[in-house]
């Protein structure tokens, strides 16, 4: 929730295709209190198509608002120098919004989410692709599901690489693993963009694996940011 450019409230709802339109209506409307709480638009960035009309009926019955979805479609004034511009995400798009606006130049994210993705926007502004790994919370539930005497291990930074026991073993795999991927990935990224792309990284596991990437910005806010900029620019779009 934005008051203008400054996020003033944010909340987390868990994803479930088996909930009801009125589940998730009271899940958006318990943070609002009060009438001046309401929200005056809704904007919405989903990459569960199974959930949008579900979302958008919660979104109504909540605030009488119809809601905005934001699609490689949607008028913002981003080019999207891709081969299949229609299979960009929501979130990738909102990310790169984001971007644009924060840094104006070549400049990464790095989402840490159920999939890690790198966005990368050029030196115009220009959506110029990324990349998409397995999630770290992800591939631990992997380990566990798949194998059959694995626990299911916590992504957190163990104290030594080498692994005393079975939960240290996953603990080592999973962070240093992971560490090594990103740094590998945001190497070459950063080189074919010619080597001078800021880097702001979001999502839940950003924060623990940003002391072991130097240069590395964190910006928890920077989907929500995109929300906030695309609402405004599909606002305008439909007013001029």
């Amino acid at each position: 929730m934005f008051a203008g450019d400054r996020l003033i409230r944010q909340w987390r709802i868990r994803t479930d295709l088996r909930r009801s339109v009125a589940w998730y209506a009271r899940a958006l409307k318990y943070p609002c209190r009060q009438a001046a709480d309401l929200p005056e638009k809704a904007v919405v960035g989903s990459v569960v198509p199974r959930l949008d009309g579900v979302l958008a009926s919660a979104i109504f019955k909540a605030f009488g608002l119809k809601a905005t979805f934001v699609t490689p479609r949607s008028p913002l004034g981003l080019k999207l120098k891709v081969r299949k511009p229609s299979q960009v995400g929501a979130d990738r798009i909102l990310n790169a919004l984001a971007l644009r606006e924060l840094f104006a130049g070549p400049s990464i994210a790095i989402d840490f989410g159920t999939a890690t993705t790198f966005d990368c926007v050029d030196a115009e502004g220009a959506y110029i692709g990324g990349v998409i790994l397995l999630g770290p919370n992800s591939a631990a539930r992997a380990l566990h599901e798949f194998t059959a005497k694995l626990p299911l291990a916590k992504v957190r930074k163990p104290r030594s690489v080498i692994g005393k026991d079975t939960e240290h073993c996953l603990e080592a795999g999973l962070y240093y693993g992971y560490l090594g991927m990103i740094r590998e990935v945001l190497a070459r990224t950063k080189a074919e963009m010619g080597g001078k792309a800021k880097v702001a990284a979001t999502g839940g596991l950003a924060a623990l694996f940003l002391k072991d990437l130097p240069g590395v910005r964190q910006q928890p806010a920077l989907t929500l940011n995109g929300l906030r900029i695309a609402s405004r620019l599909i606002s305008a779009a439909r007013a001029a």
